[in-house]
């Protein structure tokens, strides 16, 4: 049967490729390396990611709460980026399909996508974390940022059901799971610039101690709208959290920048080798 064996989350910034390149030596490469060197030792066979379709995929007039990439391969940054290489990665389609099944039949109204588009939130993460792209991915796409959006609970439930659904799966592979995200984040409105740094920081001290379910209870929709437009993508983080259990982290990392007046929250956790 298939295993999870490791989780981590990091942060999808466009521009961090581009500052990698300018600054080698920069903190965020450091996270990221660190994050990497957690996730080759874990050997996945695949990579489930909890991500956020920025308006590539889907748009208001179809606009799926959680739905789950079933193609065979995808490509990108389908958006418009010098600072981001192109990109193709296999998709762990059979996977995808047993887990679109698998979920519907667990009372999720789950979508399936036999035909995607990758956006930043996806690539990011694989270009620093896996950047020969040789690891199947199965995204499970989260709607973060388009209300009204999924409850903190059900996106920790979707966690638990993929998490059965892994250990079920008549395959031995070994699955890393990835939340790709920000904590708080304004992208184009009037709070750009400005960082909730204490929401980020108890939401850290809870990941921390492994108190999921205080974290699910505080992750309101209100609570998610004021810490910046973006937030929403915290649930990402959520869902990964609820496929692990009870696991608390081995590394957690929050930086702000610049520390006078936040401009920025970066964020990266390991949760070790859990059940492998």
């Amino acid at each position: 049967m298939a295993r999870v064996v490791v989780g981590v989350g990091v942060p999808h910034n466009p521009f961090f490729p581009r500052l990698a390149m300018e600054d080698g030596q920069a903190r965020i490469v450091g996270d990221f390396n660190t994050v990497r060197a957690a996730l080759e030792a874990a050997e996945p066979d695949i990579l489930l990611i909890y991500t956020s379709d920025h308006f590539v995929n889907f748009f208001y007039d179809k606009l799926p709460a959680f739905c789950v990439g079933t193609a065979e391969h995808a490509d990108g940054p389908h958006e418009i980026s010098r600072d981001m290489p192109w990109y193709s990665t296999k998709v762990a389609a059979a996977f995808g399909k047993g887990l679109l099944g698998h979920g519907l039949k667990s009372n999720f109204d789950l979508a399936g996508a036999e035909e995607l588009r990758l956006d930043h939130s996806t690539l990011v993460p694989l270009h620093f974390l896996t950047p020969d792209m040789e690891i199947p991915i199965a995204p499970v796409f989260i709607n973060g940022l388009a209300h009204p959006l999924p409850n903190a609970d059900r996106c920790h439930q979707l966690g638990h059901m993929v998490r059965k659904y892994i250990e079920q799966w008549d395959d031995d592979a070994r699955v890393g799971v990835i939340a790709s995200g920000s904590i708080s984040l304004e992208v184009g409105g009037p709070q750009v610039g400005w960082v909730d740094a204490d929401w980020v920081n108890r939401v850290v001290e809870l990941m921390r101690h492994g108190k999921s379910a205080e974290l699910v209870a505080e992750s309101t929709t209100e609570q998610l709208i004021r810490a910046g437009n973006a937030s929403g993508e915290l649930l990402n983080w959520i869902a990964m959290l609820g496929t692990l259990g009870d696991a608390q982290p081995t590394y957690l990392e929050a930086s702000m920048e610049p520390a006078e007046s936040p401009r920025s929250a970066h964020v990266f956790g390991v949760w070790g080798v859990v059940g492998g």
